[in-house]
């Protein structure tokens, strides 16, 4: 196991966790609405997740395209997908670089 798998785990690991303490608590609450605190609080945890890891790719295609996703990671702070959704639109319309579905060969 590397160092990157370790931190996913830890991070896993943790998330994890905090969704059994949210199920444990709320039982079947967690599928009504409104949600209650400790539900949202999961989601959001996902949600930020979510979004650092698709900040993180929209980074690092970004510099092996040649461009700056500086302005997609910020506006992914303050608008949410928004961003990555911004990124893919004009990263469709780009010419260079793989297709988004293949990998980078080193």
């Amino acid at each position: 196991m590397n160092g990157k798998q370790m931190m996913v785990g830890i991070v896993w690991l943790g998330f994890a966790a905090l969704t059994v303490i949210m199920f444990i608590r709320d039982g079947s609450a967690v599928f009504s609405m409104p949600f209650d605190s400790m539900t949202n609080m999961v989601a959001t945890i996902d949600l930020l997740i979510e979004l650092a890891l698709v900040s993180t790719w929209m980074y690092f295609d970004a510099r092996r395209r040649g461009t700056s996703a500086i302005p997609f990671i910020v506006m992914t702070v303050f608008l949410g997908s928004l961003g990555p959704l911004t990124y893919v639109f004009f990263r469709f319309g780009d010419e260079r670089g793989a297709p988004i579905g293949q990998f980078a060969r080193a």
